[in-house]
């Protein structure tokens, strides 16, 4: 065989956070706390550009309600039954309107029930959420949603590649939810040896605009604190979705377990057996986690305090870049490639 035509020898590489960073430039930001990190998705005006992920760790009534007050969004979890979601999103409603959340709904089933009677009582935004959305199944509920009910924002996904990204917004998405095994809870990668590390994932997926300027690319997964916010929207994306920094918040969903004196909270990744339990048939053949769960230590942080923090971090690390706004930050970066070593160098070491 001749190497150099292999296909390992050809293939592309992937990126993900840890393998750059970006070079400080002369900043004329007069404060670290100047830059505005609003923007702006289809149907939807964010003063901040964060959402929280539909898992049934994370994303419950309290999480929207308390996502809302930050500026930010969410994606109210699907694994509860078409009753339930409708209760939930009318007392939303009541208190905080029809555009300041998404709802999940799946793509198969009940999805197309689903969509048709939340919009009888307000809600146009629906996220299709599934753990391949580069598939016929994915595509088919995009496109039969935007050919069947009218007025509606469709978010997707997930997928990791320029042309799973321009699959779905031919048929009608209109926000790309992007990321395939990059987070915390997630084994997809284990499990299947498919994904492609975020960094690229990210800006592959944000060429879609090339044919579809109007789409917007949510980074979802992989996000480890303020600096990776930074660099998942220097790359391209227009929003980001977190679930682990969310994690044990105060307005997470499930009981705080009292073991050993300490305080926990369950947080599992959707594919997991744990996250399924609840909702799919336990007896079910042929099924595959590709997720994990895990105890997770209670402190009574709010989200408020953890929105802070993160929201403080990007504010400071675009200063850096010189940008004023997202889009001056996508503009401005300059990216340095790190090894193993300069990446270990960046991080506390010194205990």
């Amino acid at each position: 065989m001749n190497y150099n035509s292999s296909k390992l020898h050809n293939a592309p590489e992937g990126f993900t956070f840890d393998d750059f960073v970006l070079d400080p430039v002369h900043s004329a930001i007069p404060s670290r706390k100047f830059p505005d990190v609003s923007v702006s998705l289809p149907g939807l005006s964010l003063t901040t550009a964060v959402m929280s992920a539909p898992m049934n760790t994370i994303t419950e009534e309290e999480m929207v309600l308390a996502m809302f007050d930050q500026g930010a969004t969410s994606v109210l979890h699907r694994f509860m039954s078409l009753e339930t979601q409708l209760s939930v999103c009318r007392r939303l409603q009541e208190t905080r309107g029809r555009s300041a959340y998404w709802v999940a709904v799946g793509a198969t089933k009940d999805y197309l029930e689903r969509v048709q009677e939340l919009k009888k009582i307000g809600v146009n935004k629906f996220c299709i959420d599934v753990a391949n959305g580069h598939s016929d199944i994915c595509v088919s509920a995009v496109r039969t949603i935007a050919s069947k009910v009218s007025g509606v924002e469709i978010f997707a996904g997930n997928v990791c590649t320029l042309d799973g990204a321009t699959r779905l917004a031919e048929v009608g998405a209109s926000v790309i939810r992007v990321g395939i095994g990059p987070g915390s809870m997630c084994t997809t990668r284990v499990v299947t040896g498919h994904g492609v590390p975020q960094l690229t994932a990210i800006e592959e997926c944000s060429l879609v605009k090339g044919q579809h300027p109007q789409v917007a690319i949510v980074a979802d997964g992989g996000l480890r604190g303020s600096g990776d916010l930074v660099k998942a929207f220097a790359i391209g994306a227009d929003a980001v979705m977190v679930g682990s920094l969310l994690k044990a918040t105060k307005e997470t969903p499930g009981a705080i377990i009292e073991e050993g004196g300490k305080r926990f909270k369950y947080y599992s990744g959707m594919a997991s057996e744990e996250g399924r339990a609840n909702w799919f048939d336990r007896t079910e053949t042929g099924f595959v986690p590709e997720g994990v769960s895990t105890k997770v230590p209670y402190e009574g942080k709010t989200v408020s305090e953890v929105m802070a923090k993160l929201i403080g971090g990007l504010k400071v690390g675009m200063s850096y870049s010189n940008a004023s706004t997202i889009k001056e930050l996508r503009q401005n970066a300059k990216w340095r490639r790190v090894t193993s070593s300069g990446f270990v160098e960046g991080t506390p070491h010194g205990r």
